[in-house]
């Protein structure tokens, strides 16, 4: 097996509960943000995406909470928050 393969099989075995709202979101009038493009980078769960517009968009399904998109970003274009209780990723690395 090897490591990235071993990555992805582990990730894969995370259980993610839905939350009632969304955990981050992008600025309102940040979303061409050269700053997001680094979230884009970074992002392990690679939630983000750079549309054909070059703005970008954000998809929390597979969220990790790592919090490297805020680092990132140094919090300039995203409202960051943990998951409210019960929901948010529950870590099954087996």
């Amino acid at each position: 097996m090897s490591g990235e393969t071993g990555m992805k099989e582990k990730l894969g075995r995370n259980v993610f509960k839905e939350a009632r709202e969304p955990h981050i979101r992008i600025r309102a009038g940040m979303e061409n943000s050269p700053v997001l493009k680094k979230a884009v980078a970074i992002c392990p769960a690679e939630l983000y995406r750079e549309n054909a517009d070059g703005s970008v968009g954000l998809s929390l399904d597979g969220c990790l909470e790592c919090g490297s998109c805020l680092i990132a970003c140094d919090g300039d274009a995203l409202e960051w928050a943990y998951p409210e209780g019960g929901a948010g990723v529950q870590y099954r690395f087996g």
